[in-house]
């Protein structure tokens, strides 16, 4: 059995030091980062482990370090022997209290999973100020992996390669130079600076090869890549009951109560689409516009005892008159209207910008949202009808322009987890079932649906390797408020 990266480095512990300190090359390359970053840089070492040589060198040069690392053996002897502050903590599960203006992650990444990877790049730059620097080690697959079969489809990733570390038997994932590449700049980095190295360890006596990276954070809102964004928005998506209802019933999301919790000032508030009912329920003067024939007709069931004023119209035409509430939410639904600007500046012209709690919600997909990835992967290049990709970050992103342009310029957004649960014990009968659900959703009545099905099967059974009985709909959402002078 393999250990997970906390039982493996409790295990080494001061041990992982004493190996691996003679690095002469990572230490060169720190030692260039830190001409780039400003006096007193507030600096976060991601998988700090005992603190040297990164988090030392840092602090050295006087910047203010904050160490984190899933080891708590790591985190003391980090304490012991380095000036700054060291945290025991998963960072697929840190949430820090501030920006950054630099993150170093070096060789911390490699017993994650690939989705686990993915989300971390993005949350890198979620966390670093505008131009803040990501400086990056790894150790490239080409290094570990001979055998082109340990390699998936597209030859750049290798999942669940397993490898001995330091007496332990560890799994790992592993990419390309060129994969690392890819997937930095899709969180919004642009590369300044790649360096090529060995690192000769001596005790078992072996020779890696090093890759290193410093890039600059360029985007204003990493949450809505992944970059580059498409130049125009793909148009919509297919939604009826028959396919939005089997998602319904597998999802396990947060992002409902956050959204209550943030319209708790409100008192007359449009929803467009899912929580008219919900709100009148807290005492909430609930307006909704529903398009969708068969869900308007659901809604209206839902409210027949007159708490939610429910009227026919659409995203792009909202019935009602300009400032009539004091606050718009749409949850999932930007990727269903015909015309995206015309929506949002809907929103924008509904909502009363003199009312001091006025505000628009949107939830829309986060850049490393499973189910999304899943079906640009498989599902949208065979669709018979429009095989642009979904990306949901684009929403977000014209959202940010549209709403700042309308005076809607203090704008926050923040992640919510949600997931798809298919609790089957069976593995194909498990593979069979998401993929009925998924390719549903958005590709219901698309000629080549069972194509599409039967294509999503061997991804899902990689993809519950590493998450068994869950699927990611992980969410973003929006807050635009009027800028306050």
């Amino acid at each position: 059995m393999t250990l997970t990266a906390e039982q493996t480095f409790d295990q080494v512990g001061k041990q992982y030091e004493d190996v691996y300190r003679n690095n002469p090359g990572l230490k060169k390359f720190i030692n260039s980062s830190l001409g780039m970053l400003q006096p007193g840089s507030t600096v976060l070492d991601v998988g700090c482990g005992t603190g040297k040589p990164v988090a030392d060198q840092l602090a050295r040069a006087g910047h203010e370090v904050h160490g984190i690392d899933v080891s708590q053996k790591m985190i003391e002897v980090a304490q012991n022997q380095v000036k700054g502050r060291f945290t025991k903590v998963d960072m697929t599960s840190f949430e820090p209290e501030t920006k950054f203006d630099a993150i170093y992650t070096v060789y911390s990444l490699f017993q994650l999973t690939d989705n686990e990877i993915y989300k971390m790049l993005f949350q890198f730059s979620d966390w670093l100020k505008p131009g803040g620097l990501l400086v990056f080690g790894i150790v490239p697959s080409t290094s570990l992996v001979k055998d082109p079969r340990d390699y998936d489809a597209s030859g750049q990733v290798a999942r669940h390669y397993e490898t001995e570390f330091m007496q332990q038997r560890v799994t790992y994932t592993l990419y390309t130079k060129e994969k690392w590449a890819e997937l930095i700049r899709s969180a919004g980095f642009e590369i300044q600076l790649e360096q090529s190295c060995t690192l000769q360890v001596d005790s078992p006596n072996e020779t890696y090869d090093q890759y290193l990276i410093i890039a600059r954070k360029q985007v204003t809102h990493a949450l809505t890549g992944p970059f580059p964004l498409p130049a125009s928005y793909r148009g919509p998506h297919f939604l009826c009951e028959a396919a939005w209802g089997p998602l319904s019933q597998c999802l396990v999301r947060s992002e409902f109560e956050a959204v209550m919790e943030i319209l708790q000032n409100n008192h007359r508030i449009l929803d467009i689409g899912k929580l008219p009912t919900e709100l009148a329920q807290r005492g909430a003067q609930a307006f909704s516009i529903e398009p969708n024939p068969d869900r308007h007709a659901m809604q209206l069931q839902r409210s027949a005892n007159g708490t939610v004023e429910i009227r026919k119209g659409s995203a792009e035409n909202l019935p009602f008159d300009s400032e009539f509430v004091d606050a718009a939410v749409a949850m999932w639904v930007l990727h269903y209207v015909d015309d995206l600007e015309k929506s949002l500046h809907e929103m924008a012209r509904v909502v009363d910008r003199s009312n001091p709690n006025a505000r628009i919600v949107l939830v829309q997909g986060a850049p490393n949202n499973e189910l999304v990835r899943l079906l640009n992967d498989v599902c949208a290049p065979l669709s018979a009808g429009n095989t642009l990709l979904d990306h949901q970050g684009y929403l977000l992103h014209r959202a940010v322009e549209v709403f700042t342009s309308c005076g809607f310029a203090d704008i926050t957004l923040t992640r919510a987890d949600a997931f798809c649960v298919f609790p089957e014990e069976d593995l194909e009968e498990r593979c069979r079932r998401a993929a009925d659900v998924l390719v549903g959703c958005w590709y219901l009545e698309d000629a080549n649906y069972e194509l599409m099905k039967e294509a999503l099967i061997p991804h899902l059974r990689l993809h519950f390797r590493d998450r068994p009985h869950a699927v990611g709909d992980e969410a973003v959402i929006l807050v635009a408020r009027p800028h306050q002078n």
